[in-house]
């Protein structure tokens, strides 16, 4: 009679443990949670000109095609700069955080030239950051060539939204503890 106790004692240990560890890591993820979230709505005020969305614990800033890079090139323009400077400050003011840069490009051409670009293209957004202040080991890039667009590429303006770069900012739960 006595192994029914200790097996309902036990589970009862379990459910206690379980119950404990998640309202911990809810309360976290509720912190995670607000700081994305103020992060978001600061950068939102900060880049009228960019697209800037919450997903939930990450913000995504997607600034229009036009504004970056001439077609077929790595290079920012250099009008971009003045934004770079807010949306820095503002990466840098919210530090536990990283930011996954991703280029992308239209599907004229190579996929290997394409991919090529896309790198080169998001190394450059890590580059204007860094000049910028923000760390350079907070930042990664990542370029997917053609893959992920996000307009149909049988029309200009279509491929000229899918040549982008894309800026994830993820928060660095390595840094919370």
């Amino acid at each position: 009679m006595t192994l029914p106790a200790v097996n309902l004692r036990s589970a009862l240990l379990v459910a206690a443990v379980a119950l404990l560890t998640s309202c911990s890591a809810s309360k976290k993820s509720g912190g995670t949670h607000a700081y994305m979230k103020k992060q978001y709505k600061e950068l939102k005020g900060a880049l009228n000109e960019a697209e800037v969305s919450i997903i939930q614990d990450s913000v995504k800033v997607i600034f229009p095609h036009h504004v970056l890079f001439a077609t077929g090139s790595d290079q920012l323009k250099d009008e971009v700069r003045p934004t770079f400077g807010r949306f820095a400050g503002v990466l840098n003011k919210y530090d536990k955080t990283k930011i996954l840069v991703t280029g992308y490009t239209d599907n004229t051409g190579a996929d290997q030239f394409n991919n090529e670009l896309s790198e080169k293209r998001a190394k450059s957004g890590k580059q204007l950051l860094v000049e910028n202040s923000v760390a350079d080991n907070r930042i990664f890039t990542w370029g997917l060539g053609a893959r992920h667009p996000i307009a149909t590429n049988d029309t200009d303006e279509g491929k000229a939204r899918n040549r982008r770069v894309e800026f994830v900012i993820l928060y660095d739960v390595k840094n919370d503890q």
